[in-house]
């Protein structure tokens, strides 16, 4: 009886051709040894050129105590109608995880490991420790406090395997900004804001990191240029709050909109109290609106938005981003995942149920599925955005 992997090689090309999909032919790719030399020869030719179902929302780790579905993440997929599929990735299993251009920053617990990981070639690269911070020092209950707070991560660039000597990885990690490139020893700290952290966001037109924090602080600062060191973010506007009549800005996502221009999203939830019957079925809290606010780099000027333009905004615990609408996607929308760890930290089941798609033109929010399908613990449910794909790892 012939195996799977003794099928022969014109029957494998012939099968690899039919693959419309880039995640498609990295797990044909994936599936033994002799599929992978058999096709490789046609797949590098075509890979780096076919579509990819991202951006996709990979749900959080299975609660169940299989070891099997531990080492396996969801992946909900918007341009297949929100279908859901089961990829392998056990390097996710038990890890933090925060998400850029397709990659995943993956945190451990033992001494505080991180890693970028991408989650459908599982190429990793190691990152320095988090301890490894320049003048960060703090006691046993701040470790704690530290140990739940990997909040973003941005690319100054789309690919971190390519030869880009500007490239830098950059993270919000509780209080903390850093930085650093791959093979750092150490992390570099960015100073200079002050109140709480909300976002942040490389500007890849301006060459710049872009900060913003209470009341819609927004500072900036280059972090690809070594002369300049140490680092300091410098302030570069306020949200004129009470020009649109916001009394207060609760929490905020931070995009580069255009060649000249930031998009700031203002998010506004309701607090449910314990005896309430929504508090059983979402948890603490629901968002109840989002707004949208450019700022002009050029002009200094403020102004609202209520239509994206026909594209869509994507935020969580991954870098907010935003793309074109359709394959999937709807336009004027807000995809949104729930990104506050600390009313589930005494919840027995955890949670992240505040998930959704949130249409501007109307307010309505839509769910993506039923909130307790990925409630989580310690990994959240996250976006993947679409991202400059790697060639895969031994095709040359």
């Amino acid at each position: 009886m012939t195996t799977w992997s003794d099928l022969l090689p014109e029957i494998l090309n012939n099968i690899s051709g039919k693959l419309d999909f880039y995640e498609d032919s990295v797990n044909f790719l994936c599936v033994c040894t002799s599929w992978k030399s058999s096709s490789a020869t046609t797949t590098k030719h075509s890979i780096q050129h076919l579509p990819s179902r991202l951006p996709m929302l990979m749900l959080a780790e299975s609660n169940t105590d299989e070891d099997d579905e531990h080492e396996l993440r969801t992946f909900l997929l918007l341009s297949n109608g929100g279908t859901m599929r089961k990829l392998p990735l056990p390097e996710a299993q038990r890890q933090r995880c925060v998400s850029t251009h397709g990659w995943l920053l993956t945190t451990g617990e033992e001494e505080f490991y991180t890693k970028l990981v991408n989650p459908l070639t599982r190429a990793q690269i190691d990152l320095p420790r988090l301890y490894m911070f320049d003048e960060l020092y703090f006691d046993q209950d701040e470790w704690m406090y530290y140990l739940f707070s990997m909040r973003k991560v941005v690319f100054t660039s789309p690919n971190p395997l390519s030869s880009d000597p500007s490239f830098r990885v950059i993270i919000i990690w509780g209080r903390t900004i850093g930085f650093c490139q791959p093979g750092d020893v150490s992390w570099t700290r960015i100073k200079g804001w002050e109140g709480h952290l909300f976002d942040i966001s490389y500007h890849g037109a301006r060459k710049r990191l872009y900060v913003v924090a209470t009341m819609g602080t927004i500072y900036e600062c280059d972090v690809t240029n070594d002369v300049l060191c140490p680092k300091t973010l410098s302030r570069v506007t306020t949200f004129p709050g009470e020009e649109f009549g916001c009394s207060c800005v609760p929490w905020a996502y931070l995009l580069e909109w255009g060649c000249d221009s930031l998009l700031m999203v203002t998010r506004e939830r309701y607090y449910f109290k314990k005896h309430d019957d929504e508090y059983g079925r979402y948890g603490p809290y629901m968002t109840s609106r989002f707004q949208c606010f450019v700022f002009g780099l050029d002009d200094g000027k403020w102004s609202k938005i209520t239509s994206l333009g026909g594209k869509a905004v994507f935020i969580g615990f991954n870098s907010s981003f935003a793309i074109d609408g359709g394959e999937g996607v709807k336009p004027d929308c807000i995809y949104f995942t729930d990104d506050l760890y600390e009313p589930y930290r005494g919840l027995p089941e955890g949670g992240g149920g505040d998930v959704g798609i949130y249409h501007m033109f109307n307010g309505r929010i839509e769910n993506l599925f039923e909130s307790q399908e990925s409630v989580f613990r310690s990994s959240p449910p996250l976006w993947l955005q679409t991202s400059t794909l790697p060639i895969i790892k031994g095709i040359k």
